[in-house]
């Protein structure tokens, strides 16, 4: 079951990439600096963007199954807490389009809202997910030496610089999009070494 499921994680982590990556081929009228992903999913070919969120929520699912033997301690448990609130808030945020911007904000639709959710449930969701488990994991064979923490501090990092960028309405969508290049490098780098060695990841998580 562990080996399966870190073998999804990957899988369904790499879909979402790449359908990310897709995007920006089939859309070019979005300028990647000045637009968040989210607008993909407006227009024709929103049913990528869809499919893009809903492997990222598969993905942290996944792993958060391949991980509830070998993530334990306080820090582990509570990381898989937020992976879980991860899958809901990208899973929210496939199934429900945001509004256009140029959108009455007061007048927002329901799908718009749902979304707003999704992104308030996943972002700390994420940024709590990604610190937590590489803690949990950092020390412990197979993960010492996958680089967890770095990839943690990109995702970290992202929301840094976009934070201030989106206050003054310009170049977010950069770091927008390398919060989830990061996000989905890590679950692969994370669920990767399930695939490969499950019997040494079975001794470490009952020894």
């Amino acid at each position: 079951m562990t080996t399966l499921a870190a073998r999804v994680a990957v899988v369904a982590a790499a879909v979402a990439l790449l359908s990310l990556l897709l995007l920006h081929v089939l859309r070019p009228d979005l300028a990647p600096a000045s637009h968040m992903i989210s607008e993909y999913a407006i227009g024709p070919y929103g049913v990528v963007m869809g499919v893009s969120f809903g492997a990222f929520a598969l993905a942290s699912l996944a792993l958060l199954v391949a991980l509830v033997g070998p993530a334990r301690g306080w820090l582990g448990r509570l990381g898989l807490v937020c992976l879980f609130l991860t899958a809901v808030g990208l899973a929210l945020g496939g199934a429900f389009p945001m509004d256009p911007t140029t959108a009455d904000q007061s007048k927002m639709s329901f799908s718009g809202r749902m979304h707003g959710v999704g992104f308030m449930i996943g972002v700390p969701g994420e940024l709590l997910a990604v610190l937590l488990v590489s803690l949990a994991l950092r020390r412990q064979a197979p993960w010492s030496g996958t680089r967890l923490l770095p990839w943690a501090a990109a995702v970290w990092l992202s929301i840094a610089i976009m934070v201030p960028l989106l206050m003054q309405f310009r170049y977010f969508g950069i770091p927008n999009r390398t919060f989830m290049l990061a996000y989905g490098l890590w679950v692969i780098l994370a669920a990767r070494p399930l695939t490969r060695t499950p019997q040494v990841v079975a001794r470490n998580a009952t020894g």
